[in-house]
């Protein structure tokens, strides 16, 4: 495909840094130029925001990684098998930090540990020297960070802002379309499932832009808190939209939809519709008048329901006003907070276990190739230690990493054929600086049109970090063959070391990574529902969205026939929020509707402790039916305990007829 003008562009300042910094550290007379080069085509990214961010973390993460690195290789330098363990150790410990922050900064983190390693296994032959090492590297480093950043961002920047504001407003369409199909009960509609992919993959993009946003240099970078409270309003509006469409599904099949409501649902659906500003306050008096005292079954669902319209109204009306601040340059609103069962915060879940197995597997493959290193005496050992520190840590947060590692192997081996190509045919007839800017151009280009696509992105900076690398520029030329082979050698066995040991011990897949996901999120609910003091229900969910976001493209990838492809977070959210809810207004309930109310709880953590893709017990309706009539007549209505055990009924046992106990009202 054609480059367009925006890529051509990007690759032309991409370059240009790229060149600046290699003449800068040639004319300092730096022991090895082409770092600054291999670290200008690094740090360069399509948008700005993304592109200083990224400069600040590798600026942090360089420092931590050669000040490791010049503590750990004097000291064991005579113990190779200890500096080995100590260097694999700190290159996994700096890995299992990086994969429990899920943001750009989990860069930093990666960085600290694989650069101790580009820096402290060369040095083992001359370990008196680590510091200058230590230094001469960061200064080469530093100078290509300050060479991308300042050419990305003076000539032609690409804000991330308009970008973000972009994604933002396409949340809009599928949005509408869920609403409208749980407005009509329509709960497995294809836009419904399509709406639910669509907002939970936009979520976790806009969290990692979101970030980002701060070093922007667009008119949004101090809008960061309204973009967070705008992804937190998407997010709260899933499980209420989903417990609508049940809700309306539920009604419509039991009779229950009244001429009012139906009119109620009319009217929200058609102010859904409505872009610009408007006044919801007609619309929750007309909502309100769904509260009556009915207490049929039908009469809880529809006062539940307008509950939960109540709640997307406001949602609604609050992003709205946020949204025309943001990108209209309307009045900032007032910091009302709305007060909704729903309403989430902003969660980031750590999956410990999963980082550390990631850290070991990547460890366990360095002290490998250390062994080999140290047992033949490789001249070029050291470089495979780092290659395999770099592959591992690179891919460590994928399900599989093999598939990306091994890519990134035939990018290796295009690279080094390049290099290759420069090396003996192209170089030994330059002999000016202008000569070779003018002969690396045609690569360079490429290596910056792919880093400007999303799908080759990886493809390019790998290309320009491998091949400035392998290129080895320096004031004289020395080329090398022997040199050259070893150097591959080493390169092409060390991404190869990791790829054995990522297949062997580390290949999960989407479908493992997905159960382990949900069944934490199973854990949770049964966790609420068996403790003494109600939850959070803001927290608890913050953490099953924020699966959500993490399931979504998992799930996509799992047939549709394996039993994990039948979970719903949303679902197992809507029981927990419910089950913190009646723990909340048990206090005032009778000791028998307290006892009963108990039960419900016992055999709703019993559930989820076993295995909830399994239909609930029967018991467990029984015991909510039984719990739900004490409350309906006991010495005063407890409304809200009556909307919790209706919740939990209506999401454990959709199917199941309206409730059939003596003195209960009929639908």
């Amino acid at each position: 495909m054609m480059p367009k003008t925006d890529e051509l562009l990007f690759a032309l300042k991409t370059f240009a840094g790229a060149m600046t910094a290699l003449w800068i550290s040639l004319w300092l007379g730096l022991e090895n130029p082409y770092w600054a080069m291999a670290t200008a085509f690094i740090v360069a990214q399509p948008l700005t925001g993304a592109m200083r961010s990224k400069a600040v973390y590798r600026f942090i993460g360089t420092l931590v990684g050669a000040t490791a690195a010049v503590v750990i290789i004097p000291n064991l330098v005579n113990a190779p098998l200890l500096a080995s363990l100590a260097m694999a150790l700190w290159v996994g410990f700096c890995l299992y930090l990086s994969l429990l922050d899920r943001t750009p900064r989990a860069y930093m983190f990666m960085l600290a540990g694989y650069t101790a390693g580009i820096i402290g296994f060369p040095s083992v032959a001359a370990p008196g020297l680590i510091f200058q090492t230590a230094l001469t590297r960061v200064e080469e480093i530093y100078i290509g960070i300050a060479c991308t950043t300042v050419a990305g961002t003076v000539f032609f920047p690409r804000g991330l802002g308009p970008v973000l504001a972009r994604r933002v407003a396409g949340w809009v369409r599928p949005g509408i379309e869920w609403a409208t199909a749980a407005l009509e009960g329509r709960c497995d509609a294809p836009e419904v499932h399509a709406a639910r992919r669509k907002l939970a993959m936009e979520a976790t993009d806009v969290a990692m832009m979101t970030t980002q946003l701060a070093y922007d240099t667009s008119n949004l970078q101090s809008a960061v808190p309204y973009i967070t409270q705008l992804r937190i309003y998407m997010l709260s509006m899933m499980p209420v939209l989903s417990s609508i469409g049940d809700r309306v599904a539920q009604l419509r099949r039991h009779g229950g939809i009244t001429p009012a409501l139906q009119k109620t649902l009319d009217a929200t659906a058609a102010w859904m519709q409505i872009g610009g500003p408007e006044d919801a306050g007609a619309l929750h008096g007309q909502i309100r008048a769904l509260e009556d005292t009915d207490l049929s079954w039908t009469g809880l669902l529809r006062a539940s329901l307008a509950m939960r319209l109540s709640e997307l109204v406001s949602i609604i009306h609050h992003e709205r006003a946020i949204r025309r601040h943001v990108f209209d340059g309307d009045v900032a609103p007032q910091s009302a907070v709305i007060k909704a069962e729903f309403i989430a915060v902003a969660a980031q879940l750590r999956d410990h276990g999963l980082a550390l197995f990631s850290a070991l597997s990547t460890a366990l493959a360095i002290l490998l190739v250390c062994a080999v290193w140290i047992v033949t005496a490789w001249p070029a050992g050291a470089g495979a230690a780092v290659m395999v520190a770099v592959a591992g840590s690179f891919f460590a947060a994928q399900d599989d990493p093999a598939p990306a590692i091994a890519l990134m192997s035939r990018n290796a081996v295009i690279a080094t054929l390049g290099s290759g190509f420069y090396t003996f045919l192209v170089l030994p007839r330059m002999e000016t600086f202008a000569e070779l800017a003018l002969v690396l151009l045609p690569a360079g280009l490429i290596i910056g049109i792919l880093v400007s696509r999303p799908a080759t992105f990886g493809t390019g900076m790998l290309l320009g970090a491998i091949g400035s690398t392998n290129l080895a520029l320096d004031n004289t030329y020395s080329g090398n063959f022997a040199t050259y082979l070893n150097n591959t050698a080493a390169l092409l066995i060390g991404i190869t070391s990791a790829l054995v040991v990522t297949r062997l011990i580390r290949s999960v897949g989407a479908a493992w990574s997905a159960r382990r996901v949900i069944k934490a999120g199973w854990r949770d609910i049964a966790a609420a529902a068996g403790a003494k003091e109600p939850g959070d229900p803001a927290v608890l969910s913050g953490r099953m969205l924020d699966r959500f976001g993490l399931l979504v493209p998992r799930l996509a990838s799992i047939p549709a026939g394996t039993d994990i492809a039948a979970a719903d977070v949303l679902q197992d959210l809507r029981v927990g929020l419910n089950v913190i809810g009646l723990q909340r207004c048990m206090s005032t309930l009778s000791p028998q509707a307290q006892a009963q109310c108990a039960a419900v709880l016992e055999g709703v953590a019993a559930h989820y402790r076993g295995n909830p893709l399994a239909p609930p017990p029967p018991g467990l309706l029984t015991a909510i039916d039984e719990a739900t009539y004490a409350a309906a007549f006991d010495t005063h209505v407890h409304k809200e305990a009556l909307m919790m055990l209706s919740g939990l009924r209506s999401v454990l046992f959709a199917p199941a007829p309206p409730p059939a106990l003596a003195g209960w009202t009929s639908p």
